[in-house]
């Protein structure tokens, strides 16, 4: 499938999957909200924050040669590339096992507020099967199979809607629940993707010779990644460490409920980065002097996430009905969570510079610089504001990441984005979800909305009416 294919028709393959996931995850929400305790949502959450720790350190960053490597190896060598690429994951998976097993206590009462030997072995099977099924997802996408990509995003919400409501009919309301019913959907889903990529899964591709890329250009190229990553990761996990650290599990369990009010953009965020990729290492290989490409994807991705988070933030006292009643407070947490997914979507395309020309040690810098910011600000909102605190200190910091992404990359590869109309948008919704933390009221929060919908249309409204009337010429 080549970049002449329609890339809204390509958005639309991979991105199904995830609306319908949408609404089951929604329903998910509305059903382990009204379940589970605040405090037991909160341990769920930190397992899952460092189910994506460990990850870290089993893959370290051959996920990221394995995609940037993809379309320089031959169609008939794939498989190779695929196996060179997971057998430094699947060792080092032994290896942080042994570590997690031998200090077990201290890391499952930090996580679970209790020491238990069996969710320790339980955290290791997860980091295994999520590393698996990740490379599984990554064949997938490599070879832009959007439809069948969207049909295990559905099955995989299907699946642990199931095992949820299963297991509390067997253990009742507790936070395992939610643990458990990840593990197994992980196990369904990892048999599932490796059948259909069998082909690179095949065994028989160890017997390939002269693979373009070995395992030793592999780590060469991914390394740099895992420091990298781990920042990223502390960056974005700051604020709910913070709060087990200076707050209450209570805290933390209506912080992650909010984020999943924030679902509609971190769906548009999710997809987009699932599509993107390939697509823009396609079209810098194919013709890398076409910078109007990427400044006019710029406009158009940063429009629809401004509007998707606008919103977000107009409806919140009506989204918040999804969640059971313990978990209402989460309404006035959630607004500055938009500004996570908002900036991090749209620094995708404004970052490709670094990627292009393999300047990954930026990577590093920008992440240390967002990070930092982060978790200054959390140490000084956080104690005092609790969760609401922990959301401007990350909101603030993403901003920083995306203006810090964006200058680096222009270094690289200059492209005139519109970075006067996305930081005047910026502004805007700042004072707007200001405002909103302490406005409850639906119709005035609606109305104000509606107005800032308006001003959002008439900022990038030349640019969206040029880009239809040469959508077959931009766009494909």
């Amino acid at each position: 499938m080549k970049v002449k294919e329609g890339l809204i028709k390509k958005f639309l393959k991979f991105s199904y999957g995830s609306w319908f996931g949408l609404i089951l995850g929604l329903f998910t929400t509305m059903l382990t909200t009204r379940i589970l305790k605040p405090d037991d949502f909160g341990k769920a959450s930190l397992f899952e924050l460092f189910l994506k720790l460990g990850l870290i350190f089993t893959i370290l960053g051959t996920d990221q040669s394995f995609v940037r490597f993809f379309y320089e190896e031959k169609s008939e060598k794939r498989g190779a590339l695929l196996l060179n690429s997971i057998k430094i994951p699947m060792f080092s998976t032994i290896i942080l096992a042994i570590i997690v097993l031998i200090f077990y206590s201290p890391i499952t009462y930090f996580i679970i507020d209790n020491e238990s030997l069996l969710f320790a072995i339980v955290l290791v099977v997860e980091i295994f099967l999520q590393t698996t099924f990740r490379y599984g997802q990554l064949v997938i996408r490599m070879q832009q199979q959007g439809n069948l990509y969207s049909i295990i995003q559905i099955l995989r919400r299907i699946s642990k809607l199931l095992f949820i409501v299963i297991l509390f009919l067997l253990l009742g309301s507790s936070f395992e629940v939610l643990v458990y019913s990840n593990v197994i959907t992980l196990l369904v889903l990892s048999l599932i993707v490796i059948y259909f990529g069998k082909d690179f899964w095949s065994l028989k591709n160890i017997k390939i010779k002269n693979v373009k890329h070995s395992q030793s250009e592999i780590i060469k190229y991914g390394a740099p990644f895992v420091l990298t990553i781990f920042i990223t990761w502390l960056f974005e996990s700051f604020d709910k460490i913070a709060l087990r650290q200076w707050s209450d599990f209570e805290e933390l369990g209506l912080y992650s409920a909010a984020i999943q009010l924030v679902a509609l953009v971190m769906v548009l965020k999710q997809t987009f980065s699932t599509f993107w990729l390939p697509v823009a290492y396609e079209k810098f290989e194919s013709n890398p002097e076409d910078k109007s490409f990427f400044r006019y994807i710029s406009i158009i991705i940063s429009f629809l996430m401004f509007f998707v988070a606008i919103l977000s933030i107009a409806g919140k006292e009506i989204i918040v009905t999804f969640l059971g009643q313990e978990f209402k407070k989460a309404a006035v947490i959630m607004p500055f969570l938009i500004f996570m997914p908002l900036f991090y979507t749209i620094s995708e395309v404004t970052v490709m510079g670094i990627n292009f020309y393999k300047k990954t040690v930026w990577h590093i810098v920008i992440s240390a610089i967002a990070c930092i910011t982060n978790v200054i600000g959390n140490w000084i909102l956080v104690p005092k504001y609790g969760a609401i605190g922990a959301s401007l200190a990350t909101a603030f910091s993403f901003i920083v990441f995306f203006t810090v992404r964006t200058q680096i990359s222009q270094k690289y590869y200059k492209i005139n984005f519109p970075l006067i109309k996305i930081y005047t948008m910026v502004a805007i919704v700042s004072i707007y979800a200001f405002y909103s933390i302490f406005s409850s009221v639906i119709w005035i929060n609606i109305s104000v909305g509606t107005m800032l919908i308006i001003i959002l249309f008439s900022i990038f409204y030349k640019d969206l009416l040029y880009i239809y009337k040469n959508r077959k010429a931009i766009l494909g």
